[in-house]
Protein backbone atom coordinates (compact mmCIF):
# COMPACT_ATOMS: atom_id res chain seq x y z
CA UNK A 1 0.00 0.00 0.00
CA UNK A 2 1.47 3.01 -0.95
CA UNK A 3 -0.28 6.11 1.27
CA UNK A 4 0.64 9.32 -0.67
CA UNK A 5 -1.03 7.92 -4.23
CA UNK A 6 -3.86 6.96 -1.91
CA UNK A 7 -4.24 10.13 -0.48
CA UNK A 8 -3.33 11.90 -4.14
CA UNK A 9 -5.83 9.99 -5.83
CA UNK A 10 -8.38 10.58 -3.11
CA UNK A 11 -8.10 14.28 -2.80
CA UNK A 12 -8.32 14.26 -7.27
CA UNK A 13 -11.50 12.14 -6.50
CA UNK A 14 -12.52 14.98 -4.13
CA UNK A 15 -11.83 17.99 -6.82
CA UNK A 16 -13.71 15.93 -9.47
CA UNK A 17 -16.59 15.94 -7.43
CA UNK A 18 -16.27 19.34 -5.93
CA UNK A 19 -15.68 20.42 -9.89
CA UNK A 20 -18.62 18.23 -11.56
CA UNK A 21 -21.62 19.13 -9.02
CA UNK A 22 -20.24 22.86 -8.35
CA UNK A 23 -19.26 23.59 -11.62
CA UNK A 24 -22.70 22.64 -12.64
CA UNK A 25 -24.68 24.78 -10.57
CA UNK A 26 -22.52 27.65 -9.55
CA UNK A 27 -20.78 28.51 -13.09
CA UNK A 28 -22.63 25.97 -15.96
CA UNK A 29 -26.05 26.92 -15.14
CA UNK A 30 -25.80 30.55 -14.52
CA UNK A 31 -24.30 30.85 -18.20
CA UNK A 32 -27.07 32.53 -19.81
CA UNK A 33 -27.04 32.31 -23.72
CA UNK A 34 -27.83 36.11 -23.50
CA UNK A 35 -24.48 37.19 -22.67
CA UNK A 36 -22.26 34.52 -24.41
CA UNK A 37 -20.62 35.24 -28.16
CA UNK A 38 -21.38 33.62 -30.59
CA UNK A 39 -18.06 30.95 -32.31
CA UNK A 40 -18.13 29.94 -35.94
CA UNK A 41 -19.07 26.74 -34.72
CA UNK A 42 -22.57 28.65 -33.82
CA UNK A 43 -24.39 30.65 -31.98
CA UNK A 44 -24.57 31.29 -27.87
CA UNK A 45 -26.22 28.41 -27.05
CA UNK A 46 -23.18 26.29 -29.06
CA UNK A 47 -20.89 28.18 -26.97
CA UNK A 48 -22.74 27.35 -23.93
CA UNK A 49 -23.06 23.63 -24.76
CA UNK A 50 -19.10 23.90 -25.38
CA UNK A 51 -18.32 25.18 -22.13
CA UNK A 52 -20.71 22.40 -20.46
CA UNK A 53 -18.96 19.77 -22.35
CA UNK A 54 -15.63 20.60 -21.72
CA UNK A 55 -16.09 21.73 -18.12
CA UNK A 56 -17.79 17.80 -17.68
CA UNK A 57 -14.76 16.77 -19.93
CA UNK A 58 -12.60 18.23 -17.02
CA UNK A 59 -14.67 16.63 -14.56
CA UNK A 60 -13.87 12.90 -16.07
CA UNK A 61 -10.38 14.01 -16.52
CA UNK A 62 -9.31 14.80 -12.70
CA UNK A 63 -11.79 11.43 -11.53
CA UNK A 64 -10.13 9.39 -14.20
CA UNK A 65 -6.67 10.60 -13.10
CA UNK A 66 -7.97 10.04 -9.11
CA UNK A 67 -9.06 6.31 -9.70
CA UNK A 68 -5.78 5.94 -11.42
CA UNK A 69 -3.68 6.95 -8.55
CA UNK A 70 -5.65 4.79 -5.82
CA UNK A 71 -5.24 1.87 -8.27
CA UNK A 72 -1.90 2.52 -8.19
CA UNK A 73 -1.39 3.24 -4.87
CA UNK A 74 -3.52 -0.10 -3.40
CA UNK A 75 -4.02 -2.74 -6.02
CA UNK A 76 -1.32 -2.48 -8.56
CA UNK A 77 1.51 -4.00 -8.05
CA UNK A 78 5.65 -3.29 -9.41
CA UNK A 79 6.33 -1.79 -12.78
CA UNK A 80 2.19 -2.00 -13.54
CA UNK A 81 1.81 0.58 -10.45
CA UNK A 82 4.60 2.46 -11.48
CA UNK A 83 4.05 3.63 -14.81
CA UNK A 84 0.12 4.04 -13.42
CA UNK A 85 1.39 6.30 -11.03
CA UNK A 86 3.68 8.05 -13.66
CA UNK A 87 1.13 8.67 -15.93
CA UNK A 88 -1.80 10.19 -13.24
CA UNK A 89 0.97 11.93 -10.99
CA UNK A 90 1.71 13.68 -14.88
CA UNK A 91 -1.82 14.33 -15.23
CA UNK A 92 -2.00 15.80 -12.07
CA UNK A 93 1.02 17.78 -12.80
CA UNK A 94 -0.46 18.99 -15.47
CA UNK A 95 -3.91 20.09 -14.06
CA UNK A 96 -2.10 22.24 -11.22
CA UNK A 97 0.45 23.64 -13.88
CA UNK A 98 -2.17 24.85 -16.27
CA UNK A 99 -4.33 26.27 -13.20
CA UNK A 100 -1.01 28.39 -11.78
CA UNK A 101 -0.01 29.26 -15.17
CA UNK A 102 -2.95 30.87 -16.24
CA UNK A 103 -4.75 31.44 -13.08
CA UNK A 104 -1.79 33.69 -12.63
CA UNK A 105 -1.30 35.06 -16.42
CA UNK A 106 -4.93 36.54 -16.60
CA UNK A 107 -5.31 37.32 -12.25
CA UNK A 108 -3.16 39.07 -10.05
CA UNK A 109 -0.91 35.84 -8.07
CA UNK A 110 -3.43 36.77 -4.95
CA UNK A 111 -6.19 34.84 -6.49
CA UNK A 112 -4.74 31.90 -6.63
CA UNK A 113 -5.11 31.69 -2.51
CA UNK A 114 -9.05 32.65 -3.27
CA UNK A 115 -9.95 29.21 -4.51
CA UNK A 116 -8.77 25.84 -3.42
CA UNK A 117 -7.72 24.17 -7.31
CA UNK A 118 -4.48 25.40 -7.11
CA UNK A 119 -3.84 24.25 -3.38
CA UNK A 120 -5.67 20.91 -3.80
CA UNK A 121 -4.02 20.04 -7.79
CA UNK A 122 -0.67 21.19 -6.41
CA UNK A 123 -1.06 18.97 -3.32
CA UNK A 124 -2.11 15.94 -5.35
CA UNK A 125 0.51 16.16 -7.19
CA UNK A 126 3.50 16.51 -4.84
CA UNK A 127 2.26 13.66 -3.28
CA UNK A 128 1.65 11.35 -6.37
CA UNK A 129 4.89 12.10 -7.71
CA UNK A 130 6.43 11.39 -3.66
CA UNK A 131 4.12 8.22 -3.83
CA UNK A 132 5.50 7.30 -7.36
CA UNK A 133 9.53 8.03 -7.08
Amino acid sequence: MNVPLIVAGSLTILAAAVHGAGGEVLVVRRLSPDTLPSSRFGGPRTTRAMIHVTWHLTTIAFLTTGFALLAAGSVLHGDTATGVGLVAASAATGFAGVVIVLGSATQSPRALFRHPAPAVLTAAAALAWWGVL
